[in-house]
């Protein structure tokens, strides 16, 4: 029974130290970094790899520093108060040296807390510069100034920003019309324009004409056209079309 006794012992203490050894490591993939903190408290930030940590004390939190992406909606106004919806995409990441600091700020929820409100604000605060007329002419000159205001807001906070894009946009049903018709209008216009105008030049060279038309070259043409048969009957002592004198 004490040999009994003994071997169960040793078997719990042997269970017991293979729990301990293998809570002891912990291992980072490729592209995190692991945030250690020690009963509650952040102790350091470790790269990629296998570490030890103390068991039951340590608690370890994966971050991933690769590139991520944020698809946006939203609608927005314009310089004349006109809607407009948009979508934008920005890819970004974590800065692996403020690891640290994104964890104690942000915990894991920077995106939630920190990226996305403070790009729907840009987006809305720049674009409303901008007349509604002038956004597709200069929407990759709005789409860089959102990416750097947004960049130098975020980058201290550690975020980096990669890319951003504005990759659709639409305007609204009411505004869209008011073109259509300013559209028709213009064309409308441009037809009338042209037709005043050839109106213009006929009359110009029919008056040119008129003028240019002297006795003797009507006479000239009515030669020309002659055909050499004199007519049947005639109404006066002269041969029509020639006149001698």
């Amino acid at each position: 029974m004490e040999i009994k006794k003994g071997l169960v012992a040793w078997c719990i203490v042997g269970f017991i130290a293979l729990i301990l050894l293998f809570s002891s490591f912990f291992t980072i993939n490729t592209g995190e970094r692991g945030v250690v903190l020690r009963l509650g408290k952040l102790q350091t930030v470790v790269g990629e790899g296998l570490h030890l940590k103390m068991p039951f004390v340590d608690e370890v939190h994966k971050l991933s520093i690769r590139d991520r992406n944020l698809s946006l909606k939203t609608e927005v106004s314009s310089s004349d108060i006109q809607t407009i919806a948009v979508a934008v995409d920005l890819v970004y990441s974590l800065d692996p040296n403020k690891m640290d600091y994104v964890y104690q700020t942000y915990g894991t929820r920077i995106e939630e807390t920190l990226v996305h409100p403070t790009l729907a604000e840009k987006i809305n605060a720049i674009i409303a510069e901008y007349p509604i007329e002038l956004f597709v002419e200069k929407r990759s000159e709005i789409s860089n100034r959102i990416r750097t205001s947004f960049a130098s807001q975020v980058e201290h906070n550690g975020v980096l920003v990669k890319t951003l894009l504005i990759t659709n946009h639409d305007f609204s049903d009411e505004f869209n019309k008011a073109i259509e018709d300013k559209k028709i209008a213009e064309q409308g216009a441009l037809a009338a324009k042209f037709t005043l105008e050839r109106m213009k030049l006929e009359a110009e060279a029919q008056k040119i004409k008129q003028a240019s038309l002297s006795p003797m070259v009507l006479q000239e043409m009515a030669i020309n056209k002659w055909d050499g048969r004199l007519p049947t009957y005639f109404a006066n002592d002269n041969l029509p079309f020639i006149t001698i004198k």
